[in-house]
């Protein structure tokens, strides 16, 4: 299926300065740079203003930093420093030799625990998907992440087989997912419904609307399991299929971390990515801060005992 432009937008990265990468570069070169980096937050942050720092005054606690370092090394190392006082978990300013590093992970927390599946079994997968017919008629989905690659494809071949198992329901268990990829949350959204579900808060352009993406695979009740610890994406998937009424959600509370990222590219190779803006659903109030909040409160360890109970329920 062709992507909309609007998702095409996501991947577009935008020449900001035309600097050619040295060892070393001149003070004026290093302002140029800095000036670029520092700008990038001033202008395309989601809301300066709930930042908990003043950020002209990071500039001016950074810029002399940056203008007499003696090599790139430790240019960049001021930079990330001073992306370091937005304190958002997800704008990080990148040098040029973690690009791919960071291309390759962004969007996973530094570290997540394994998590113990309870009474679900491993008994099928598909990639990093792990799904199984419960009470024989639930079908259980677990998706550790929106980053692994074709989450989105794997997730639907689960539901393919679990209807054919005879599934008439099914649990999505989103515990501990740490997000990831917009394109993947839209994807894995289009299984189960369609239409505009999303939109992205920010002071520099009009919202932007993203959709659910695919051929709606199946119309049986869906139940997703979350806790404290998913965040990103994976908020946004939870939240919009709440919102729409195609969910009930059971669990904990979410992190609250839905802030969407950009990355905008620098002609000396490094890159700058930035929160420019929060997801919130269409018509709703942002997941920022706040957090997908649960249908039925209960501890993680107790969300699948009780998602069960729940379908089990008549």
């Amino acid at each position: 299926m062709k992507l909309p432009s609007v998702l095409l937008g996501l991947l577009f990265c935008f020449l900001l300065s035309s600097v050619t990468a040295q060892s070393a570069a001149s003070s004026q070169d290093y302002e140029q740079r800095f000036e670029t980096a520092w700008r990038l937050v001033a202008e395309r942050y989601w809301d300066v203003k709930q930042l908990p720092v003043d950020w002209p005054s990071v500039k001016r606690m950074y810029e002399p930093r940056a203008l007499n370092a003696k090599t790139d090394t430790e240019f960049y190392t001021v930079l990330e420093d001073m992306y370091d006082e937005l304190g958002d978990n997800h704008s990080v300013f990148v040098p040029p030799e973690r690009v791919e590093e960071i291309r390759e992970s962004y969007g996973d927390l530094p570290c997540v625990g394994v998590f113990a599946f309870n009474s679900a079994q491993r008994a099928y997968s598909a990639g990093s998907i792990d799904y199984d017919l419960l009470d024989e008629h639930i079908g259980y989905i677990r998706i550790p992440d929106l980053a692994s690659s074709n989450v989105a494809g794997n997730t639907r071949t689960a539901v393919k087989q679990l209807t054919a198992m005879n599934a008439d329901s099914f649990i999505l268990d989103l515990r501990d997912n740490p997000g990831g990829r917009l394109v993947e949350m839209m994807q894995v959204a289009g299984i189960f419904t369609n239409g505009f579900l999303w939109r992205t808060i920010t002071r520099w352009t009009f919202p932007l609307p993203y959709p659910a993406v695919g051929v709606t695979e199946t119309e049986l009740p869906v139940v997703i399991l979350i806790n404290q610890n998913v965040n990103s994406a994976a908020e946004g998937l939870a939240g919009a299929l709440q919102q729409t009424g195609r969910a009930t959600i059971i669990g904990e509370t979410s992190a609250g971390n839905v802030e969407a990222v950009l990355p905008f590219c620098l002609r000396d190779g490094s890159q700058a990515w930035i929160a420019t803006g929060v997801l919130a659903p269409i018509g709703g109030p942002t997941w920022e801060g706040q957090g997908v909040i649960p249908d039925i409160e209960t501890s993680s360890d107790d969300a699948l005992d009780e998602g069960i109970r729940f379908l089990n329920t008549p």
